[in-house]
């Protein structure tokens, strides 16, 4: 309540962070070069709802004006007793300061001199690195017209997805989201904004966004560096500027289809891909997209409205998946939505603007990626339920003097979903049919018969509230401000059974019981950041320090559950940081700093420095090893003696854990449990070499801190382990293994949950970025870049295989023991030092257009692919390949292995990687006008030109040879490739 209160008066005295704002800025002299105090600079353009904005130069001469939309500007300086300057045709972009530099002379009253515009491209404000991508450059390349997608052709910036790298090509990846990320920092560092407005979801701290529709997004810049303290998290930080309606009716629309075999689509299963074990590539039925917006006033000058509805389809063929008819089984789903926008002038000094984004995605089919193949998918496939998807915004800005700007506003990202049965087979806790309904699975056939094994319901939201207040001097920009998110990541799991049967070649073997039903409720009670900072102007010299303060909380709710099967009934009280010392109430400061300087003092030569501290972004995530109601699972043995196919209670074995469903290893946390972090620098040069053109380089370094570090102080990683020599197959070389002392095995564990020793767990990166800008002649325009980095990882401390950077993901599972902690086996190349080489990556993103009407584009991505790893299980019946190199071929290699199972690494960190991604995709397209204001193109986009087969992710575990995995062989069966050459047909009208 009193946080509330608290949240709620900063709301009210500093009347959301508009980070989509722009500034113009610049200095007035006179031809003797001194500097001219008092003259009044007056901006304007039709994309300003007020039409123009006023100030006044200071002492030095300096004016700025902010809260600009992006938009085509003219500048117009007067002063009694000289001429009037006016400069037409500034394009002004999102998120940069432009600056303007004006020599007014004596001059008539009445007299104006008029100065062409010159394309600035270099930003002496700001010590950020942005990309900016205006909607002429969304809509000339060849593409996806997705957030990510668009977002993957930025220097620095990779595409990740939950099973590796796994690029957009074509829009085969517009229904399954990939991941942006930057600077070796996971995808939950990642900060959205639309219209200057967080709009992250809280699932999975973050990492999971919306789909917000392109057909509103006017502009859209992706900045992986140099963030100011308005912003909490340090990696990729993406602002998408929404279209305002205007006074004038105007539509746009995109219509495009990729469909089936033939000439759409080609195979790019190689001869060496199918000796690997790739059988098949993705086969698409179709790709459709069709996008429009229309605005204009409703009230001129007064307010005006966009709305715009798309629909998104990628039907897929699933390989090796059939109906009992024999029809390939295909994965059906489609994205539909709609966007109204409203754009309101309530006063000359007080402005509205909302946005509604409601989305519905379906998927009747979840055929790929699984793990077990659906016999009959009209039963066993899964399904997307009935989803409640939308972004929602509404910001208020007043412009009280041209000095003092407020602003405020809410946001809300909800993003409700459940993987579900098909229709019809979910049945009635305990009928006949419920026991009879559960899911099969053959463990030698990789089938799946019946329903799939488990449904899951996830329900999270986030709602933000913020304010700021901009105070403007010239020689000063200050702004201060507040920010506030809260919602909920509430999660409810239940299966037909509460197991699945398990068959060898169709025999039954044993059962996989769960402790449904489960209901995890959490919430995030207080993400506050209390930020100020100030830009200062010395000479040519901008500096922008900031300071934020943050507070986290989040909490376990009180929950109850009725018993299933295999557990009763189970009641759990609140958990939080008032229960559990450590656990989250964070309270932490961040300072950052920017500085540029105008080299030449003419705004085209600009040298940067930049330094952040950024804390690791946190929602709910790091409850999860506290949660008493989690998901547990055991195998039991099964023998179906009335042979009726079902298992019953009688026939099942007894449960090895007396504590099945009971979370009896919480760790014990550290009272002193501290938020991670990491610290950021940063420096580069900006040089405009021509009117519209400039290039850049810059570097980047970050690093982690107080990692979190969970152990099991139950056994010592030395004195309880016992060392053994084995060979290296790969090799013949002598690899030092341990293995667990039998008087340690089966000690109760005593996990213990701290923050990691800043020698032993650790990930640093390196980078070097240089760029090239340029807008060519007819509206043409190219950006290239290319980057040099690397990312080295110490986890010296930390067995369990979580990323350094997002090690607050921890989850610790029901039956974990001290087999999974302090095993010094995890520990071989835990330093990456002096091992991770660094890798080049090399982008070019170009339209031009042509003669009669022609245009052309081109997309090129050269990238390293991700580093392979060899691994090698092994148990106590495990044998050495009959052609490993050294070794006694066919010979046990540990019969005295006391734990199940070890993991030993066979390869050397930065010894191995999969194949450069290598693709181009090109564009034509014709444009016919009607009517002047009436424009189509027609277009014809061909992705992934070359039919690159390039493998994303592999199998990577040593087999029964070492033929795949030897250095310089072909590696392990390949799981993923790169989609094959997709050509799309599509057509855009303007108007």
């Amino acid at each position: 309540m009193i946080k509330a209160k608290f949240a709620y008066l900063l709301l009210t005295l500093l009347p959301t962070l508009a980070s989509a704002q722009s500034t113009i800025q610049g200095i007035v002299k006179d031809t003797t070069g001194a500097v001219m105090p008092g003259v009044t600079v007056t901006a304007s353009s039709p994309a300003l709802i007020e039409k123009s904005r006023t100030v006044t130069t200071n002492g030095q001469g300096r004016y700025e004006i902010v809260d600009l939309r992006p938009g085509t500007y003219s500048i117009t300086c007067t002063l009694v007793g000289f001429s009037t300057f006016k400069q037409d045709n500034i394009e002004v972009p999102a998120n940069v300061s432009v600056p303007v530099y004006v020599e007014m002379k004596v001059g008539a009253v009445g007299e104006t001199v008029e100065v062409a515009a010159q394309a600035s491209t270099v930003d002496v404000e700001n010590a950020t690195n942005k990309q900016l991508l205006t909607r002429q450059v969304m809509d000339d390349i060849p593409v996806p017209r997705n957030m990510q997608a668009i977002g993957g052709l930025v220097p620095g910036i990779q595409l990740h997805s939950a099973q590796g790298g796994n690029p957009d090509v074509g829009g085969s990846q517009q229904m399954e989201q990939t991941y942006i990320v930057a600077h070796g920092l996971n995808a939950n560092h990642t900060t959205v904004l639309l219209d200057g407005m967080n709009v992250n979801s809280n699932y999975v701290d973050g990492t999971i966004q919306n789909y917000v529709d392109n057909a509103i997004i006017q502009q859209a810049t992706y900045q992986t560096g140099g963030i100011n303290a308005e912003v909490s998290a340090g990696g990729v930080l993406v602002n998408q500027i929404p279209k305002d309606g205007g006074n004038a009716f105007h539509s746009d629309v995109f219509l495009s289809g990729t469909g089936s075999g033939g000439w759409w689509q080609a195979n790019n299963i190689s001869p060496d891909l199918k000796a690997r074990g790739a059988t098949t590539g993705n086969s698409i039925v179709h790709i459709k997209d069709f996008d429009g917006s229309v605005g204009g006033p409703i009230l001129k000058d007064k307010l005006w409205f966009l709305a715009s509805g798309r629909y998104q389809s990628t039907y897929d063929i699933a390989a090796g998946v059939f109906y009992p008819d024999g029809s390939p089984g295909i994965e059906d789903q489609y994205i539909k939505q709609g966007v109204l926008r409203l754009s309101w002038q309530i006063s000359s000094k007080d402005k509205f603007s909302g946005t509604y984004d409601r989305i519905q995605k379906f998927k009747g089919h979840q055929l790929t990626p699984l793990a077990y193949t659906p016999l009959d998918p009209s039963v066993a496939a899964g399904r997307r339920g009935p989803p409640l998807y939308y972004v929602a915004q509404g910001k208020w800005t007043r412009i009280q003097t041209s000095r003092l700007l407020l602003e405020a506003g809410f946001s809300t990202d909800v993003i409700h979903f459940s993987d579900i049965y098909q229709p019809g087979q979910e049945e009635t806790p305990f009928t006949p049919a419920w026991y009879a309904h559960a899911s099969h699975q053959d463990l030698i056939k990789l089938t799946r018969t019946n329903a799939p094994p488990l449904q899951d319901y996830r329900l999270p939201d986030r709602r933000n509230l913020s304010a700021a207040a901009s105070y403007i001097t010239g020689s000063h920009n200050i702004k201060v401000g507040v920010q506030d998110g809260w919602g909920k990541n509430d999660r409810v799991q239940s299966m037909n059974a509460d197991l699945y049967q398990n068959y060898q070649n169709g025999t039954p073997f044993s059962v996989t019981v769960y402790n449904t039903p489960t209901a995890v409720r959490q919430r995030v009670n207080a993400d506050l950041g209390i930020y100020a900072q100030d830009t200062w102007h010395i000479k040519r010299l901008s500096v922008t320090g900031g300071l934020r303060w943050e507070y986290e909380k989040s909490s376990i709710e009180p929950t109850a559950i009725n018993g299933g099967r295999f557990v009763g009934p189970r009641s759990f009280p609140r958990i939080n940081c008032d229960t559990i010392k450590g656990l989250g109430c964070w309270k932490t400061w961040s300072p950052r700093l920017g500085m540029v300087y105008d080299l030449f003092g003419n705004g085209k030569t600009a040298v940067k420095a930049g330094f952040g501290k950024y804390y690791t972004p946190a929602a709910t995530q790091y409850l999860n090893p506290f949660n008493p109601m989690f998901g547990a699972t055991e195998t039991r043995s099964w023998t179906d003696s009335n042979r009726d196919d079902i298992a019953q209670d009688n026939e099942i074995g007894a449960s090895s854990n007396p504590n099945f469903g009971k979370l009896t290893n919480v760790p014990k946390l550290d009272p002193n449990f501290k938020r991670e972090y990491n610290l950021q620098y940063s420096a580069g040069v900006q040089h405009q070499v021509a009117n519209g053109v400039s290039v850049s380089f810059n570097w980047f370094r970050g690093t982690n801190y107080d990692a979190p570090s969970l152990r099991n102080r139950a056994v010592d990683p030395v004195t309880d382990w016992t060392p053994f020599p084995i060979v290296n197959p790969l090799d013949g070389s002598t690899i030092t293994a341990y293995n667990l002392n039998r008087n340690a095995f089966g000690r109760p564990a005593d996990n213990y949950q701290t923050n990691a020793d800043q020698d032993k767990r650790r990930l640093t990166y390196t980078g070097y970025e240089m760029g090239a800008t340029a807008r060519l002649p007819r509206r043409g325009h190219v950006f290239a870049a290319w980057t040099v980095d690397r990312s080295t990882n110490i986890i010296c401390d930390m067995p369990i295989g979580t990323n350094p950077i997002n090690a607050l993901a921890i989850i610790v599972p029901n039956n974990i023991t001290n087999l999974s902690l302090n095993d010094p086996n995890s520990l071989r190349f835990c330093d990456e030092r002096g091992l991770i080489p660094f890798r080049s990556e090399f982008k070019i993103v170009g339209s031009q257009p042509l003669w009669k009407g022609f245009e052309a584009s081109l997309v090129w991505q050269n990238s390293p692919e991700y580093e392979k790893y060899v691994n090698w299980d092994i148990n106590a019946r495990t044998t050495y390949p009959a052609d490993c190199n050294g070794c006694p071929g066919g010979t046990v290699v540990a019969p005295s292995l006391t734990n199940p199972t070890e993991r030993i690494a066979l390869s050397v960190p930065g010894s191995r990687y999969n194949d450069r991604l290598n693709q181009l995709d090109v564009g034509i397209k014709r444009n016919f006008v009607f009517r002047e204001r009436l424009r189509l193109q027609a277009q014809l986009d061909v992705f992934n030109v070359n039919n690159a087969h390039t493998v994303l992710v592999e199998a990577q575990a040593l087999g029964s040879s070492i033929k795949p995995f030897v250095l310089g062989g072909p590696g392990g069966r390949p799981t993923q490739i790169l989609q094959a050459r997709l050509l799309r047909l599509g057509v855009q009208i303007h108007f």
